[in-house]
Formats: structure tokens, C-alpha cells, sequence
């Protein structure tokens, strides 16, 4: 009784192939994937395949051949042999081959060196056919297999490992057979079988046939019925043909970085290259985010503030800026297919945020004949809407506020181009519209309605490695930038502007010409008042609102840390008192420092219609004030 030939390999290694093409051999009987090869006896098996039981279908399939009977005979004969060894079914198998021999192969057995030995004790004689295949295109293949966590389960922890544990494992096996055997690449079989098998049949002392190379002419058992499927690649049966482009196809996306030295060194040994790969599209997405997050790590290094404080909301922005960035650029920066979206609110905010307006976002990328079209409609009642178009660096470029745009019934309907004839025409060089919505009264003023499309837009692509990675590298440099002017801010204002107001243009803050700004950097004590005196320019808008050392507006969702022109209590001259102070002084303009001894003061005046002068400053101790108050309501009695 002729010994069988056992196919070897990793799994997705091309063993199907190999089993369909070896089914064309006179002398051989290549069956699909039987799973009796890993276990002493088919009760084990049984037990395995229980939760196994997509391997069912490959004995029933080879039963079904072998006695010409259907899927429901088939099962019985299977249950019969469940009381049997493995080895007696081997006999029971091959007692029905006559002459011919059995070929089985099982990708199982690579990652079973034990149940190897076994079977080498069974069969003395046995022959061996090893096949190889790439370690990219196998790991690749892998990776992009359905349920590969589930049907790979025992081969090893990471599809990255699975190609060498289970070579490295048949290797060491055959090294100590003493049958026929013989090796063959994948890659051969699909570019120039003929050569390659002639070789292997040579080796396994068999003679070559020329059906060997014609896998896909007759049944083969490459499909079966429900219940009887053949166990192996379930792509095989759909192909036709064999395909020479599989050889390399799936080394598409292949990084050979990302695979152990081990996996490197045994390529070697089977004849692949890996060093001699060029890194795939997506190790630059790899090494983009890397670079993101060594930015971020780098930046959270040398957060050094005098507070601790300003040291605990440095990380928390960081945190924030991170995500900003990687909204910013990876999801909502295409140009070709914009959309408005919030850049900043109550948990992301910079270069001094108004806690009264919202800001809606959106890329675009003038120059080049694009043209895109804005519309949407400002609510009636409300306080301001401005549009601006920020070039590169953050200058500002054109710019229009709703009395210049809005018609009367509140709608509007843009084009925004460098072109002569748009409404709002760019220098060609803008990357943002920004649109800006300021409210006296959230509770009741509605928020505005906003569309943008790029006029004959390109349709839209797949997400591409190259254009990812980009996007990534753009977000690594807007943190690094936040941070850089931010930090810049912090030292010129904590020394400069230390308890005095002073006109800032704030152009490289992404401001608004609409606005005049007055800042001033603030300290005082913990048993001490700050108060601040000046008068509300006529202006569309006016506002105060204190901020932390990051340029963050504190938090205004639990404590008043800001007051508008509409909110705040003024004398009937037009002047006002301001109160900043650690508790709540009983002032009627307190305004909340939430914790915080130093920070950015910053007066809003939107399209000023008089000079806008900077208010005075005045600390004094909780006592003085104390008494201060105290003489005000004998003199109001």
C-alpha cells in the first residue's frame, strides 16, 4: 500500500492550488482538505471540529468521490469512521485508492510540529512537498481575510507571525525525513509551473503528467454542495484561469518593516528578498502618524508654566489640539468636497475663542479656476455674521460682514473664486472660509444656515495612503504651530502687557478685521480684586471675556467668565465697572477667574463707530473692597 504525499505550507500559501493542480495526476487522488492529519483519532477530530465546522465539508467532499454517493450517504460513512484511529482511516482511504496514492494537504500542520512527528512515525515512507510563498503576499492575504481571527486561530498570535512560525516549523520537520521531498514557490506555479513541476515530480519519483498544469480542466472537487464544501481558498473556484499577477499582487501594501527579523532571515533562506522592497504607500501613513504623535509627545515634554494650573490645562489642550488638528486636516480638509463644520466651542478652543459666537469652518483652495458657492440664511435678530477667507499662515484675505451680503429677506447665495466676477474674490492663495455667527443671547437667537460646494467638483475618491499621509503631516504641523505662536503669545504678554490694556491687531491669531481687539495680561492675588474701568464704544458688539494662559476662554458652561455689550451693567454715561475676582464679590459685573491668578483679559469692539480706548486697571485687597462696599449702601440708604 503506496504511502500518501502530504502538502505542506503556511496557510493562504497557494496549497489549494497546489492540491487542484496534483488532482490532475493519474496516480495521485488530491482531495480537498480532509483535517484528519492533526489528530491521533477521529474522535478528537470530532470534538475539534465541533467548533470548527466550516472543515467539515473536506472528508465528506472526498467520501462522496471516492463511493459516488451524496451529501447525506457521505455523512453516515463519515459517522462510522468516528470510533476509528486516524491511522485506520488512512487505511480505510487508501484501501479504496488501489495503486494510486493519496495526496493530503493541510495547512494545519504547520503550526503543529507534534502532530508532524506523529505522522512521520505513521508514514516511514511518506513524501513530502513543501510549498513557499512570499512572506508579504501571505501576511497581506491574511490580513485581508474574512474571519482570519476566527479560522487562523492556533497558527499564532499575529497574522505577521504566521507565515514564519509555520515555515520555520515544516523546515525543521524536514530536515529530518527521510522520504522523498521537494520544495516549491507559489510564484512558480503561477508564472512558469511547467519547470517547476516537472522538478517536484522528479523529486517525489513521479512521472510529470501535463495535466498538472491545466488545474481549472475538469471537477477536481473544487466546489461541493451545502454540507460537502471544499475546505481551502474559496476564491479558487471563481478564477478560471491561472493568474500570474497573483505572484505579486498582494505585496501591494506590504511594509517588510513591519515583520520580525525572524521572518527577514528565513525569507532569505527560501530564496525572498525582503530588504529589497520598496516601502508601500501606507508605511508613510505609518510614518506620519508617528511623526504625530512624537510631536505630541515632544510638546507635552516641555509644557513648563509657572502654574500648575496653566501646566494641567496645557495638557488637556494638547489633547484637544491633537484632535482639532486631525479634524482640521484628515476630516474635514478636502477642498474638493468641503463642508462647514464647528471649529471651536465649549471643549476645543484657541487663540482666544469668543464664548458668544460660533465658528464655522470649511476648506477651500482658490487659484486654479475653482469656484465655490456659499448660501445659506442669517436668522432674524441676529447680532453679526462675518465671512472671511484666511490664505496661508493664517492672514487674512477678503472679507464681507451680513450688511454687505444678506438680502433682505435674510438669504444669501455667494461665489467665492480669484476669478474678477466672483462676490468675494480671493488673491488665489486661500485654504479656509471661515464664517462667524456672534450672539448677545444664545437662548433665543437662532444659529445661521449654512451650504458650501465646490462648483464642478470632482466625484469623490477612496481614501488613498498618499493623500492620508499628507493630511497627517499637515495636522503634526498645525499642533506644532498652535503651540509655537501660542507659547510666543504667552511670553510677550505676561511680561509686555502685565496689568495694562493695550490695542493688539492679533495677526497671527486668525482674527477678524471686523473686530478691534484690547488685551491685557492679568494678575493678582488670592486675597485680592481686580476691578476694570472704562466705556462701551458705539459698536455693533462689545464683549469681555477673560482667558487661561493657552488662549483658551475659561470655562463659561458653569461660571460667568465673560460679559457682552447686552449683559453687562453701565452707567447711564456709558462707562463701566468691571469686577474680576476669586470669589463672588457681590459686584454686579463679577466676572469668575475659575482657580486662576494670571491670565489673558481680552475687550472685543465689532465694527467700532468711535475710537476704541483701553480701560484702566485698579487691585486692591478683599478688605479695601470690603469697605468700598460697605460705604456704597450707607449712601444708597
Amino acid at each position: 500500500m503506496p504511502a500518501p504525499l502530504f502538502v505542506l505550507g503556511a496557510p493562504r500559501s497557494g496549497t489549494t492550488l497546489l492540491r487542484v493542480m496534483l488532482a490532475g495526476h493519474p496516480q495521485l487522488f488530491s482531495p480537498p482538505e480532509m483535517v484528519i492529519a492533526p489528530f491521533a483519532t477521529m474522535a478528537e477530530r470530532r470534538k475539534k471540529l465541533d467548533e470548527r465546522f466550516w472543515e467539515k465539508g473536506g472528508l465528506r467532499r472526498t467520501i462522496m468521490e471516492l463511493q459516488g454517493i451524496g451529501v447525506d450517504a457521505a455523512k453516515a460513512v463519515e459517522a462510522s469512521l468516528e470510533a476509528l484511529t486516524v491511522p485506520e482511516v488512512y487505511a480505510w482511504l487508501q484501501a479504496q485508492l488501489g495503486a494510486r496514492i493519496l495526496v493530503d494537504k493541510c495547512p494545519h500542520l504547520g503550526a503543529d510540529p507534534a502532530a508532524l512527528a506523529r505522522l512521520a512515525r505513521w508514514f516511514p515512507d511518506a513524501r513530502w512537498l513543501w510549498i513557499v510563498r512570499h512572506p508579504g503576499s501571505v501576511t497581506r492575504s491574511i490580513e485581508n481575510m474574512p474571519m482570519a481571527e476566527v479560522m487562523l486561530q492556533g497558527y499564532a498570535p499575529d497574522a505577521r507571525d504566521i507565515w514564519v512560525h509555520a515555515n520555520r516549523t515544516i523546515r525543521d520537520f524536514l530536515a529530518g525525513v527521510r522520504g522523498p521531498k521537494s520544495t516549491v514557490r507559489y510564484e512558480d506555479l503561477v508564472t512558469d509551473a511547467r519547470p517547476a513541476l516537472e522538478r517536484v515530480c522528479a523529486e517525489l519519483d513521479l512521472p510529470f503528467h501535463e495535466a498538472l498544469l491545466t488545474p481549472y480542466e475538469g471537477d477536481r472537487m473544487r466546489e461541493g454542495p451545502s454540507g460537502a464544501r471544499a475546505v481551502g481558498d474559496p476564491n479558487l473556484a471563481g478564477r478560471g484561469r491561472i493568474q500570474p499577477e497573483l505572484a505579486t499582487a498582494w505585496l501591494e501594501g506590504f511594509d517588510p518593516a513591519s515583520v520580525s527579523p525572524d521572518t527577514h532571515t528565513l525569507a532569505r533562506e527560501l530564496g525572498y528578498d525582503l530588504g529589497a522592497l520598496q516601502a508601500p504607500p501606507i508605511a508613510a501613513v505609518s510614518a506620519s502618524l508617528g511623526a504625530l504623535f512624537d510631536a505630541a509627545r515632544r510638546i507635552e515634554a516641555n509644557l513648563r508654566m509657572p502654574a500648575d494650573l496653566d501646566n494641567v490645562e496645557g495638557r488637556r489642550f494638547l489633547l484637544r489640539m491633537l484632535s482639532a488638528s486631525v479634524d482640521l486636516f484628515v476630516e474635514e480638509g478636502d477642498p474638493d468636497h468641503p463642508r462647514f463644520h464647528h471649529a471651536e466651542g465649549p471643549t476645543r478652543k484657541m487663540f482666544a475663542d469668543n464664548p458668544d459666537a460660533d465658528y464655522w469652518r470649511a476648506p477651500i483652495r482658490l487659484g486654479g479656476g475653482r469656484r465655490y458657492r456659499i448660501r445659506g440664511r442669517v436668522p432674524e435678530g441676529t447680532t453679526y455674521v462675518g465671512l472671511l477667507l484666511y490664505r496661508k499662515g493664517g492672514q487674512c484675505g477678503a472679507h464681507r460682514h451680513d450688511r454687505e451680503f444678506v438680502a433682505a429677506d435674510g438669504t444669501f447665495d455667494l461665489i467665492v473664486s480669484a476669478e474678477p466676477e466672483a462676490d468675494v474674490q480671493g488673491a488665489g492663495d486661500e485654504i479656509t472660509v471661515m464664517v462667524r455667527q456672534y450672539f448677545t443671547e444664545r437662548w433665543r437667537q437662532a444659529p445661521v444656515d449654512l451650504e458650501i460646494e465646490r462648483v464642478d467638483a470632482p466625484a469623490p475618491t477612496a481614501l488613498e495612503p498618499r493623500a492620508l499621509a499628507t493630511a497627517l503631516d499637515r495636522a503634526r504641523r498645525n499642533l506644532e504651530v498652535v503651540f509655537e505662536r501660542t507659547q510666543q503669545t504667552w511670553k510677550m504678554a505676561s511680561t509686555g502687557l502685565l496689568n495694562r490694556f493695550v490695542n493688539m491687531e492679533g495677526a497671527a491669531l486668525f482674527p477678524t478685521p471686523d473686530n478691534t481687539y484690547v488685551a491685557c495680561w492679568y494678575r493678582f492675588g488670592a486675597d485680592q480684586v481686580m476691578f476694570v474701568r472704562g466705556k462701551v464704544p458705539r459698536a455693533r458688539y462689545w464683549s469681555f471675556c477673560l482667558y487661561n494662559a493657552w488662549m483658551e476662554s475659561l470655562e463659561y458652561r458653569e461660571h460667568r467668565v465673560s460679559l457682552n455689550h447686552a449683559e453687562l451693567q453701565v452707567s447711564p454715561d456709558g462707562t463701566f465697572e468691571i469686577c474680576l475676582a476669586h470669589r463672588d464679590p457681590g459686584h454686579a459685573n463679577w466676572i469668575d477667574t475659575t482657580g486662576h491668578h494670571a491670565g489673558y483679559a481680552l475687550i472685543r469692539v465689532l465694527l467700532a463707530e468711535e475710537p476704541v480706548e483701553p480701560p484702566t486697571i485698579e487691585v486692591i485687597y478683599d478688605r479695601e473692597w470690603e469697605r468700598r462696599r460697605g460705604a456704597l449702601m450707607v449712601a444708597e440708604d
